[in-house]
């Protein structure tokens, strides 16, 4: 009986997250019928795991669960999606500053082995991405602090990260400069220095994301807007992103 119990919830776990990165990536968009025997079928599964990963999408706030219509992927207004973004950057930020007032010696040797790839000028854009991302882990674990992981894990199970940061590294050289500067403050234990350095590389990615959202809508832009240069208001770009939404 454990072992048919265990064997579910593993079934489960595949299920809800390979639903969860389809949704994130969007190829199922707000609306999308998420119809119980399809899934099941599709990933050959009976529909109790099904069930049990819709559920825990919809505690995720990405599923939502219609009475006597069944589950369908919930429409998130980009105004949420900016402020599970901001949420990040106050908590990835608040990360940086345990790390950098509790990092050990090894853990400082581990931090800088992780940001080493910065050197690194011919490194591919995907190899880049996938040593940011370990970089950004490092910090996390460094900063030991289950309350921090649990909120960035939060923010990750909403958003897809990887895709935000991918954004940035078009603007790789500023990426570089803060990375090289938040090393140096973890290095030195400046715990505010590399809270503020962390939140102005978040910025970044998230001003990169707007920089998407704002091209999107271009053409719904007022006549004087469409030839503004892409250096904008993060502000005006957000209420940008927001009107596509109402």
């Amino acid at each position: 009986m454990g072992k048919m119990m265990a064997l579910t919830g593993n079934l489960d776990s595949k299920v809800r997250e390979a639903l969860r990165q389809k949704i994130l990536d969007g190829e199922m968009d707000g609306g999308y019928h998420l119809s119980e025997l399809k899934i099941s079928k599709d990933y050959n599964v009976s529909r109790t795991p099904v069930r049990e990963a819709l559920c825990a999408l919809a505690a995720d706030g990405l599923v939502e669960m219609v009475p006597h219509r069944g589950a369908f992927v919930t429409h998130v207004p980009a105004s949420t999606k900016l402020d599970q973004l901001q949420a990040y950057s106050l908590f990835i930020g608040l990360a940086a500053k345990l790390a950098a007032e509790k990092a050990s010696i090894e853990a400082l040797l581990d931090l800088e082995n992780a940001f080493a790839f910065i050197s690194n000028d011919t490194m591919s854009t995907a190899d880049y991405l996938k040593a940011l991302l370990n970089a950004m882990e490092t910090l996390e674990k460094t900063a030991a602090s289950p309350t921090v992981t649990e909120a960035v894990l939060m923010v990750q199970r909403r958003t897809n990260l990887p895709d935000v940061w991918a954004l940035a590294i078009k603007d790789r050289k500023e990426l570089n400069l803060q990375l090289a500067t938040l090393l140096t403050a973890l290095k030195r234990k400046k715990g505010d220095v590399a809270e503020k350095t962390m939140r102005q590389l978040a910025s970044i990615a998230i001003t990169a994301w707007l920089g998407q959202r704002k091209l999107v809508v271009k053409d719904e832009q007022p006549e004087e807007d469409a030839s503004t240069p892409f250096a904008y208001s993060r502000t005006r770009a957000a209420q940008s992103a927001f009107k596509t939404e109402q």
